[in-house]
């Protein structure tokens, strides 16, 4: 557990950084730390490692105060991930996960098995490992970055925005890649963002910031989206906050149905379906879209011409988020499901996605507008 009690920072001049700020990280979870420039975001990460020391109030880790260690010893113990990775560009790959390890008297056999493992973790190939920063897409460059802060096992780690350097496609990726990561590790992290779908996405619980250094809200990714404490932060998650809050609604609350979903082989005479057909092969896979006014005079379904299938949704993992964004891209209007070998197994209306929208919470706390 990372404690705050009553943090300020201020500087010399009369900045402040940090206002006073009370907060507590959980043990094993995502915190992440959102908000406008100048919020104190970054500075309050580096509290916690004792790269800035608050001019009052205390840091505690596990009940101790921060400043009862000496900073090199408190940051072996803390994995530290930035925005462009920070990589030293006279070291390999290998060499360069195995720092920690080898400050901390790992031999060399030791530290590079253990680097070895991690670049298999992080999604890297062990080809890789004898190459330099220089020779890495930026992507591979924040894999290796995340590798060597968990290359000692730290129970912390402080990431300050370590994504936000590389293009969206590829940030997607390590994201997803993090949160695999974090269900078999189990860290204590705090994570800076400015972005506010990405906080939503990988944090437990999401501490959000104003300028001044001051707290205004700690809650969960749910809640935060439902309940904004005031006009700041309903303002700051935006005027779409009702879509986001669509991702934690699960796909499988909508109604799903197989109306219209028939095989390629099918006799075109025996249709009877009005509106559109979805076309699945013989081992229920989507093959694509066909209006019923559209079919040919004979033959089966399979030689009419298509339209795409469009995105489709996992009906156990996805969101009604993701559902309703395979509906709107959809030529049909509908949405296919599929299970996780890609078989459909449903389709689902705007009807349907309605359904299972409306027993969400209410969207806004009294008095909030946004």
């Amino acid at each position: 557990m990372i404690t705050f009690e009553g943090v300020t920072k201020r500087y010399p001049g009369g900045t402040v950084a940090l206002d006073d700020v009370s907060l507590e990280c959980p043990t094993g979870r995502i915190t992440v730390f959102v908000g406008t420039s100048g919020g104190g975001k970054t500075t309050a990460l580096r509290t916690i490692n004792r790269m800035v020391d608050p001019t009052s109030g205390r840091v505690l880790i596990d009940g101790r105060d921060v400043r009862e260690r000496r900073p090199a010893e408190l940051r072996r113990g803390i994995g530290y991930v930035i925005q462009h990775a920070g990589l030293f560009p006279h070291r390999t790959v290998l060499d360069n996960i195995a720092t920690v390890p080898y400050l901390v008297g790992w031999n060399k056999k030791k530290a590079r098995e253990r680097a070895l493992e991690l670049m298999e973790r992080v999604g890297l190939e062990p080809a890789m490992a004898k190459r330099y920063p220089f020779q890495l897409s930026g992507g591979q460059q924040q894999r290796v970055g995340v590798a060597r802060a968990l290359a000692a096992d730290p129970p912390i780690m402080l990431m300050d925005e370590p994504f936000s350097a590389v293009d969206p496609v590829v940030r997607a990726e390590l994201q997803d890649e993090f949160l695999r990561l974090q269900d078999e590790l189990h860290k204590t992290i705090v994570f800076v963002t400015h972005d506010i779908d990405e906080a939503i996405k990988l944090g437990d619980r999401i501490a959000v910031f104003r300028t001044g250094g001051r707290l205004v809200q700690i809650d969960s990714p749910e809640d935060l989206l439902a309940r904004p404490a005031d006009d700041f932060v309903a303002g700051f998650i935006g005027r779409d906050r009702g879509i986001r809050r669509l991702s934690f609604v699960p796909a499988s609350s909508a109604p799903l149905t197989d109306r219209d979903v028939l095989p390629a082989d099918t006799p075109v005479e025996r249709v009877t379906a009005v509106g559109w057909i979805l076309v699945v092969d013989a081992g229920r896979r989507p093959l694509g879209w066909v209006s019923a006014d559209a079919l040919p005079a004979s033959g089966a379904l399979g030689d009419a011409r298509l339209a795409p299938v469009g995105p489709t949704f996992d009906a156990e993992t996805d969101s009604v988020r993701a559902a309703l964004d395979a509906a709107i891209l959809s030529p049909s209007g509908r949405a296919v499901a599929v299970d996780g070998s890609g078989q459909v197994v449903g389709v689902a209306d705007q009807h349907d996605l309605t359904a299972a929208i409306r027993p969400a919470a209410p969207l806004a706390k009294d008095g909030v507008s946004g």
